[in-house]
């Protein structure tokens, strides 16, 4: 299966943008001379048994990506034969991603391995939200493998190894809880709340572990989370959008849609 590939460049006028089809459609929604905001959805039925999907993001140095997740994704049943989800992201020097994850539910009889890599150079930093959910409604939910590594240039941040099956809940990892719900800050110091986790090196995790997804209490973490995210490039801002915090000044705009090719740089 065709990888996926985001990335963005500073550029003049505009950033340069490349989008690759693969398991996932990039879909550019808008950008500035060093900015821009992409939303992702599957190109086809996801996950299915024996799919191997890839994700490749990479963020230029001094810029700033925003990917919205529209969609979400369902492991089905595997019929034996496990699927995988491995995501490789960099941000370079003075950069910063900034991911809204939908919920990536593993249903009853699914098999799946999820593996995150995420490589932050100095002064990068990335806010990530990742909602795991155990079956689909009144499912209990199949087995899945997943793990979690980021670094910066001075060592790990944060490494996280875990294997959790719906059919034989273990005391310990999630029990009884159908859904991990998590927002990952790295590279910098945000302000925390209690209950956060506050790493050794720059960064905090805040996470709630529950029966559902929704009305969880992550999204107040993932607004204040947000706010406190150090960006040094000008953004453009939807009408009635919060803005992101900045360093600099955010300049109003009306979201500029693309279509593009599968393999494009725009």
């Amino acid at each position: 299966m065709t990888s996926t590939r985001i990335g963005v460049t500073r550029a003049d006028q505009r950033a340069h943008v490349e989008v690759v089809v693969g398991a996932l459609a990039p879909r550019i929604v808008d950008r500035g001379p060093a900015s821009a905001r992409v939303a992702i959805a599957a190109a086809g039925m996801l996950l299915l048994a024996g799919d191997h999907v890839h994700i490749d993001v990479r963020v230029g140095d001094g810029c700033l990506l925003e990917i919205d997740d529209v969609g979400g994704t369902v492991a089905y049943p595997s019929l034996g034969v496990p699927a995988s989800w491995k995501v490789d992201i960099r941000v370079g020097v003075g950069a910063t991603l900034i991911w809204h994850g939908l919920p990536f539910i593993v249903a009853t009889d699914a098999d799946v391995d999820r593996d995150t890599t995420v490589a932050l150079d100095a002064r990068a930093a990335v806010l990530l939200r990742e909602t795991l959910v155990l079956g689909r409604h009144r499912e209990v939910g199949g087995r899945m493998r997943s793990s979690l590594r980021a670094a910066n240039t001075e060592g790990d941040l944060l490494v996280e190894r875990m294997s959790v099956d719906g059919g034989h809940p273990e005391p310990g990892v999630w029990g009884a809880h159908r859904v991990m719900d998590s927002v990952m800050a790295l590279g910098w110091r945000p302000p925390t709340s209690p209950g956060d986790l506050v790493l050794e090196g720059p960064g905090a995790v805040a996470r709630h572990f529950g029966p559902h997804s929704h009305g969880s209490p992550i999204d107040a973490a993932w607004d204040r989370l947000r706010r406190s995210v150090p960006i040094s490039v000008d953004v453009p801002q939807e009408p009635g959008r919060t803005p992101t915090a900045t360093r600099g000044r955010a300049r109003a705009s009306s979201p500029r849609r693309s279509r593009v090719a599968p393999s494009a740089t725009i």
